[in-house]
């Protein structure tokens, strides 16, 4: 028996100013995805983890791409992603399919990149052979997904630390259905809403109220997978809002009623996702009244993992004039002045306006006069548990800069930045600075909960701003809450 294992994987964001390309996803194939993955804690590894520990399987490896969220893939790079895929799947002949994918992708001309590579696959694998699909939590359910996909798994957790768990539970439950003992039933139910995520995370708050609802059901065994996505809420589709997917054994009416359940007390429940936003000055006295740090100022409307292109300055400006007494870590995409920096080399002092190089409507470009403290090659690995642990980021040439006490790590390009190693690996250590800006709303979390001494979620325009009623959608499906505050309780709620 042979499974062919691939992975797709990129969030979109419908305003960012940075489009997305093909060699954004570097993309591997066949055995040097095996390379990439095996004993790695993402959804591949996984996937690997179960088929390789399984002796009569054979593992056809297919491809692994991933791209940092930026907005639509460009149309000739999606085309060459999904004729790659489709050659190595065909060349694979598999008996089943293993695929992770994100869930909320778009590409130019194409709202739903999820459903047009499934449609690929389906067509190679034909209509009888399984494909499981692996989602992130913040997926954008369509009626194509869950036609095509035998099963769906998405993740249980927010900040995102069991990737690894959701491969390996979507690979058993393929086996089990390719042994027959399980024959897998779908059913989801949409809902008009789409909610900011800096308050929807699972250790905690109402999202966790939800998880721990499914896992009960899954942990009773009336239910073989319940996944609730809280769409990520930058899409301008159509087809756009939260959802609920339930997967049994062969039980369609049982799957649509948990769907419907869990569906109903998200939609009841929709206010309690409400953020309240600190003003920077607020958050920065805050921080400096505190006798240790670090504090974390979490700018997420310049969120890397959001889309946005973390060239914003709302943060910036204002650590620059406080009158810190410590170090102060923020990360800046701006290949310019990465450029100016390796010119200049380590020890030159540069003066020059940094910042505000693709997003130029939400924040301006400050002059900075720093000391050019480190170059590098960009690369790091990362560590923490959550997003990608164990893989190589690469976001081009990198420097740090250091005026006064803030120490700007800057890059060519983006890169999330919910694990400390991003500034560890250029000479920082957030533990023992007295302010640590992440670009992210949440995914920071787990690894900087631990380390914080206070957390605040700053309000800082931008393009993953969690002010959504400000953001300029036009494709969306109207009523959509909250955008329309009186959107009435969909039918069946």
């Amino acid at each position: 028996m042979k499974i062919a294992v691939a992975a797709i994987l990129q969030e979109s964001n419908n305003f960012s100013p940075v489009p997305t390309t093909y060699d954004d996803f570097n993309p591997v194939f066949g055995p040097a995805v095996l390379a990439r993955h095996s004993g790695k804690l993402t959804e591949m590894g996984g996937f690997l983890d179960i088929l390789s520990a399984t002796p009569s399987i054979e593992t056809a490896p297919v491809c692994a791409a991933w791209a940092i969220t930026a907005n639509r893939l460009r149309r000739t790079d999606f085309a060459r992603l999904k004729n790659d895929f489709a050659h190595h799947l065909s060349e694979a002949n598999p008996d089943a399919l293993l695929l992770a994918m994100h869930g909320a992708q778009t590409a130019v001309a194409e709202d739903d990149v999820e459903g047009s590579i499934l449609t690929i696959a389906r067509k190679i694998l034909g209509p009888r052979k399984p494909i499981f699909l692996t989602l992130d939590l913040h997926a954008n359910l369509t009626q194509r997904m869950v036609t095509l996909a035998d099963a769906i798994v998405g993740y249980h957790t927010y900040p995102h630390i069991d990737m690894f768990e959701t491969g390996q539970k979507a690979a058993r439950l393929l086996l089990r259905t390719l042994s027959g003992e399980l024959r897998p039933s779908i059913a989801y139910r949409k809902l008009p809403l789409i909610i900011p995520p800096e308050n929807s995370q699972t250790h905690r708050g109402p999202m966790h109220a939800l998880i721990t609802a499914a896992q009960a059901v899954e942990a009773s065994g009336l239910a073989e997978a319940i996944s609730i996505f809280p769409v990520q809420p930058w899409l301008d589709i159509a087809e756009m809002g939260c959802s609920v997917v339930a997967v049994t054994n062969n039980r369609p009416k049982s799957a649509q009623r948990y769907a419907d359940t869990l569906a109903r007390r998200l939609w009841r429940g929709k206010n309690d996702f409400e953020i309240t936003l600190t003003p920077v000055p607020e958050a920065i006295a805050a921080a400096l009244s505190l006798p240790t740090g670090p504090t974390i100022l979490a700018e997420s409307s310049d969120s890397t993992g959001s889309g946005s292109p973390g060239d914003s300055t709302g943060v910036l400006k204002h650590l620059l004039n406080a009158p810190l007494s410590g170090p102060a870590a923020i990360f800046l995409v701006d290949p310019a002045t990465v450029a100016a920096a390796f010119e200049a080399g380590v020890g030159a002092t540069i003066t020059r306006k940094i910042g505000a190089s693709f997003d130029k409507k939400h924040s301006k470009p400050v002059r900075v006069s720093a000391y050019v403290k480190l170059l590098s090659d960009g690369s790091w690995t990362a560590r923490a548990r959550g997003y990608n642990t164990g893989i190589t980021t690469s976001m081009g040439r990198a420097a740090v800069l250091v005026s006064g006490h803030v120490h700007i790590l800057v890059a060519e390009r983006s890169a999330m930045t919910v694990d400390p190693e991003l500034f560890r690996s250029h000479g920082i250590d957030p533990v023992y600075c007295q302010i640590v800006v992440v670009k992210s709303p949440n995914g920071f979390r787990a690894a900087y909960e631990p380390l914080a001494a206070a957390i605040f979620v700053v309000d800082t325009p931008g393009v993953s701003s969690a002010n959504l009623r400000q953001l300029p959608f036009k494709k969306v499906s109207r009523p959509l809450y909250p955008l329309d505050p009186d959107t009435p309780t969909p039918e069946g709620l």
